[in-house]
């Protein structure tokens, strides 16, 4: 008992040592981690930008995870999608048949918004394919 009890008093701060610089170590990595993130890639132009979001949710073969990931990274940026990257997203949500999706791109859209009169002229101009697709908006569903 005394000698287990020697080589806790022995083990216990060499353990605690680890775990401080464990700990400290994954903090500066996660730093860094979010620097690169911050500051990786160049600037795309919004024609760029539309363009390569429209033909991402255009490729016949993306998954329903695929269409979640691409719109996280759209709504990543402080704006609202334009009204092509919009269509193409809410038709690969009904190619996939991912029907929770497609109200949570409304919400999006409403987050983005700066008022509710944007969110309002949005979903306006995006009748057209909500029509089309036969989709539901949040308000619909009583959110």
């Amino acid at each position: 008992s005394s000698s287990t009890n020697l080589l806790f008093r022995s083990v216990a701060p060499i353990m605690l040592r680890l775990a401080r610089s464990a700990v400290t170590a994954g903090v500066s990595v996660r730093r860094s981690v979010q620097a690169v993130r911050s500051f990786s890639s160049a600037e795309l132009s919004e024609a760029d930008f539309d363009k390569k979001w429209k033909a991402y949710f255009d490729d016949k073969t993306i998954t329903a995870l695929e269409v979640r990931r691409g719109l996280n990274d759209v709504f990543a940026y402080d704006l609202i999608p334009s009204k092509d990257i919009l269509e193409a997203a809410f038709r690969a949500t009904r190619r996939v048949n991912d029907f929770p999706t497609s109200v949570r791109i409304f919400e999006g859209i409403k987050d983005k918004a700066q008022s509710e009169d944007i969110y309002k002229n949005v979903v306006k101009d995006l009748q057209p394919v909500v029509a089309e697709l036969q989709l539901t908006t949040p308000e619909e569903l009583g959110f």
